[in-house]
């Protein structure tokens, strides 16, 4: 009896077309990437570099697969490459120049496209892909004069679209001409290419000197605007953040739109104007947080544990924690007498942040700064040890 009756709803099932197999489709495997605990290593453009410059097409997809096989093998399931550091692109872009770190010589054309090439590899060995873009960063100079022909920041010298400082040229949060093309070019990536992920870093305003973008910030007065110039700064950052949010989501709901800013929320609030506490409770901005919490246990100013905790405490989106590996072995000057050898005296920090972390409901993984830093020293083996062993 019951046998006839689990034959006719098998054969009910098959007639309408529909599978007991679940469906594994791109999209799934996806939600999958977003859900898991995340390992991530960022892979800055410097680093980048030393892969694409001297490398033929061939030898760039050697070396990245040898790279990211390894990867895989020690723990982390998730690469950031830095594809976009200065207003350029290490891909394929009709928006942007192509870097100046990509290839040997300057002014080169595209001679293979490294970010189809990572994603392809980092798929191949089950590595969820980030492309990490500085929104508006230019250059490092501030005369202009390493920046190519076809940079859109050259063709807007002498305007109001661009930023001119000590610490070098940036695009001006202030422009909705800017807003659009870091929108643009984001939809790009989105749109030609099988990323997971898309992250920015922590540059947002260069400094807070009020003649930054006076004559921006004048204008919006004599238009009727009431904000304090704090405000208003900050209402540019949010603005472009949320503009690029829904152009993700418009092109791929499934791709990840992250930020990783600097870990003083204050510092963030009042001299980079990023309001980052918004960004992590409200919705429409970001779908992860990943503060740099770049110290150690014993740093006097930021303490890893209780900078953490206030994290944790402030965040209503997924929370990711950038570790600093780079800093081992290292003096840390801003710690603190307690904490400024540190990371000399042991070899263990990293190992125990991780340790600390997957302790944490809210937390749901780590980025380590960076690929390079990923020595053959006593701390880097603690980390893969921890990575492999511990709770997550």
């Amino acid at each position: 009896m019951y046998k006839k009756i689990f034959l006719s709803i098998l054969i009910i099932i098959c007639l309408s077309g529909c599978s007991l197999i679940p469906n594994n489709t791109d999209n799934s495997s996806k939600q999958t990437e977003a859900e898991q605990y995340v390992k991530a290593v960022w892979i800055t453009y410097y680093e980048l570099s030393g892969f694409t410059q001297d490398s033929t097409e061939q030898e760039f997809k050697k070396k990245v697969n040898k790279a990211f096989k390894q990867l895989k093998a020690k723990g982390f399931n998730r690469v950031t490459v830095q594809v976009r550091p200065y207003a350029d692109a290490f891909y394929k872009s009709s928006v942007f120049p192509v870097s100046a770190y990509c290839f040997k010589e300057q002014g080169a054309d595209m001679l293979f496209d490294p970010l189809e090439i990572m994603t392809s590899s980092a798929h191949k060995y089950n590595l969820s892909i980030e492309a990490w873009i500085n929104p508006y960063r230019v250059s490092r100079k501030n005369d202009f004069s390493d920046l190519s022909k076809d940079n859109k920041a050259l063709e807007w010298k002498g305007t109001e679209n661009v930023i001119v400082c000590d610490s070098g040229i940036y695009f001006n949060p202030a422009s909705e001409a800017v807003t659009a093309l870091i929108a643009e070019g984001v939809k790009e990536i989105a749109q030609n290419y099988d990323v997971d992920a898309i992250c920015f870093d922590d540059y947002f305003y260069p400094a807070s000197d009020e003649s930054l973008d006076k004559a921006s910030y004048n204008a919006y007065k004599e238009s009727g605007g009431e904000k304090q110039l704090s405000d208003w700064r900050r209402d540019n950052v949010s603005n472009m953040v949320k503009s690029v949010y829904s152009t993700i989501k418009s092109v791929n709901e499934n791709i990840i739109f992250g930020i990783s800013p600097a870990s003083n929320v204050d510092n963030n609030y009042n001299s980079l104007y990023a309001d980052v506490e918004k960004w992590c409770q409200e919705s429409g901005y970001v779908d992860y947080i990943c503060p740099q919490i770049y110290f150690g246990f014993q740093n006097e100013n930021q303490p890893f544990m209780k900078t953490a905790k206030s994290w944790a405490q402030m965040a209503d989106c997924t929370l990711y924690v950038g570790l600093p590996l780079y800093k081992a072995e290292k003096e840390d000057e801003f710690a603190g007498n307690d904490g400024k050898r540190e990371f000399i005296n042991n070899n263990n920090i990293i190992a125990r942040q991780v340790i600390y972390l997957s302790k944490i409901s809210k937390v749901k993984g780590y980025y380590v700064f960076s690929y390079s830093s990923l020595k053959d020293n006593d701390e880097t083996k603690n980390l893969y040890s921890a990575m492999q062993n511990s709770s997550q």
